[in-house]
């Protein structure tokens, strides 16, 4: 892979380079429609790849502590590890601001969601049964608990909240996206 660079849009707006990037995307992984020019609202940077954008991204901090994250990659590049770039830079730019937490949603119509789904979890994001939405800690590590509650047994076989990805080894250079 080329040498990547990241770059912070002072004033995001929709481009040629953003509609070619989601063009070449399968359909129903996204929706924008945004209008030629129109300003953006958040946060947008651009991965390039010499002159040529490869990828993007978008931090939403509408909610407070936590930042809606959104990545997009050209579909000629997605396996060669921009998108892996490209959300590596959107945690630390997240962290850098003191954000706890960044979350994504995979759309039900994106039609690789679980291989998406599955990116986010290797990556330490972590959902539940009630919300769509991946989330990561980002921010400063939380201080160790002064008493550690007892271990819960849990039938074998089932498993218990937080360890619905435990148990398997998953490589993550295997899940470049």
């Amino acid at each position: 892979m080329s040498s990547l660079t990241w770059q912070r849009e002072e004033r995001p707006v929709w481009d040629e380079a953003k509609a070619r990037i989601v063009a070449s995307v399968p359909e129903g992984a996204l929706v924008f429609d945004h209008a030629a020019g129109a300003d953006l609202p958040g946060d947008w940077f651009v991965a390039k790849d010499g002159d040529t954008v490869v990828g993007f991204g978008s931090l939403d901090t509408t909610w407070g502590g936590d930042a809606e994250i959104t990545l997009v990659v050209d579909g000629e590049r997605q396996g060669t590890g921009v998108g892996s770039f490209v959300m590596d830079r959107l945690e630390q730019e997240a962290g850098a601001r003191g954000i706890n937490y960044v979350y994504n949603t995979v759309r039900d119509t994106h039609p690789e969601r679980d291989e998406v789904h599955d990116w986010l979890l290797v990556r330490g994001y972590k959902g539940n049964e009630s919300d769509a939405s991946l989330r990561k800690r980002v921010g400063d590590e939380l201080p160790e608990p002064a008493a550690s509650p007892a271990p819960t047994s849990v039938p074998e076989g089932s498993r218990a909240s937080g360890q619905e990805e435990s148990g398997d080894y998953v490589d993550v250079e295997s899940h470049k996206y």
